[in-house]
């Protein structure tokens, strides 16, 4: 006799009643890049270069190290992110370097950041004895915002640890790392951090790497490889090497020698690594870009095509010494990335003398509201009704001091510092 086929068709049904609605998952791709004193040294036109580079990379978050001015951090902004049809590319705000105020080599970091998935709220500059250390907060464009009040915060640290082996220099590096660590102190336990740069490192036994890896307190930060202790020279490590690109100097700037060191890394803290703020390492993603681990103490146009095409190897050579490194994190939820063409009406905050905070509309419409101080601690979160036109937004009681306001309306984040006086 045979069984009637409905029993396993109600079984299938209670056990995805029984397993709760699919979360929506969004990947975002992190992306560290020495770009190797930009834009001065020969060949002139290294923006048409990193554009190669980004296309082929697609990331979201782009944190560089080695740009030499404003005009520079433009460069890349405008020729090499947004280009080709694409516009949802923001900077911060360029700081021109405060540490070592007498040294003539001025070397600086910055984070550029798709505006349709992240709210760039702050930036600070840590300053140590060689270079400046930058700080960014960020707010996930979380399309449920609105109705679940649960912002999921990103702190990134962009930094460019001092160069070079012997004691003095493992000193300086351990020296910047203890300033990093320092402030993070300071952060609300379990934030999604990210700290990425050229480290400089030549193994997991220096004391910068030391203190990086096991410190923290309630944010301690992690390296999504395991990897042997000795990275200079190891030929085990060789797919996991980003310098240099090159056998040869080349143009008279940067290094050569080969691929032979692990100097461009992403570290992560423990709740950016395991999901407990939303946020999740993706298991395997980490890696530097055009690496196949067939290139040991030779160019990266020896490498196989196995990783990247040689199109993209052949940029890599001549945009830098360094290759960059991306990973990739799990968001459970769903970003805005409204199309910039089909973006919706504008929305503009603004304020007035007394700190009232002042919403600009063209439709009428609902979001959530809320204000942050200079150190990132919510002072308020509410939902907020307005009309087309202008409609005040109250902020009675509110303490003297730097402010963000941060409204939220059908995906996207609308950010406004102001100062409210005494």
């Amino acid at each position: 006799m045979t069984r009637p086929k409905f029993h396993t068709l109600a079984l299938l049904v209670a056990l995805c009643c029984a397993a709760g609605p699919a979360v929506a998952q969004t990947t975002l791709r992190v992306m560290t890049y020495n770009l190797l004193a930009f834009p001065e040294p020969v060949p002139a036109g290294r923006q048409d270069t990193l554009a190669r580079i980004v296309a082929h990379a697609q990331p979201d978050l782009l944190l560089v190290q080695e740009v030499r001015t404003l005009a520079g951090a433009n460069l890349v902004l405008n020729d090499a992110l947004n280009t080709g049809g694409v516009t949802r590319f923001s900077r911060a705000d360029w700081v021109p370097q405060i540490s070592d105020p007498g040294s003539t080599v001025k070397l600086q970091q910055l984070l550029y950041y798709d505006h349709e998935r992240f709210t760039l709220t702050g930036q600070q500059t840590l300053t140590t004895a060689v270079r400046d250390i930058n700080v960014y907060t960020l707010l996930v464009n979380d399309v449920d915002l609105p109705q679940t009040q649960d912002s999921t915060w990103i702190t990134v640290y962009v930094v460019h640890l001092k160069a070079s082996t012997g004691a003095v220099n493992e000193y300086a590096r351990q020296q910047m790392a203890q300033v990093l660590m320092n402030h993070l102190a300071t952060l609300p336990a379990g934030r999604n951090v990210i700290v990425a740069g050229d480290m400089n490192l030549y193994g997991a036994d220096e004391a910068a790497y030391t203190t990086l890896t096991t410190g923290g307190g309630a944010n301690p930060l992690q390296d999504p490889l395991v990897l042997p202790i000795d990275w200079n020279g190891n030929s085990a490590m060789a797919q996991h090497h980003t310098q240099c690109t090159r056998t040869n100097v080349l143009y008279g700037e940067g290094a050569g020698g080969g691929m032979d060191d692990r100097f461009d890394i992403i570290l992560l803290s423990q709740a950016a690594m395991t999901g407990a703020d939303r946020l999740s390492y993706v298991a395997g993603s980490c890696r530097p870009v055009g690496n196949s681990g067939t290139c040991f103490n030779d160019n990266i146009l020896d490498c196989s095509t196995g990783q990247a095409p040689m199109e993209v190897l052949r940029a890599l050579y001549y945009m830098s010494d360094h290759l960059p490194v991306v990973l990739d994190l799990s968001f459970n939820g769903v970003v805005a990335g409204l199309p910039s063409a089909q973006a919706p009406a504008p929305l503009t905050l603004r304020h007035t003398a007394d700190g009232t905070l002042l919403l600009d509309a063209a439709d009428q419409g609902r979001g959530l509201l809320e204000r942050w101080d200079a150190q990132g601690r919510l002072l308020e979160r509410r939902v907020v009704a307005f009309d087309a036109g202008t409609t005040p937004l109250s902020t009675a009681g509110a303490l003297p001091g730097l402010q963000v306001a941060v409204l939220h309306v059908d995906g996207r984040a609308v950010r406004h510092p102001y100062l409210i006086l005494p």
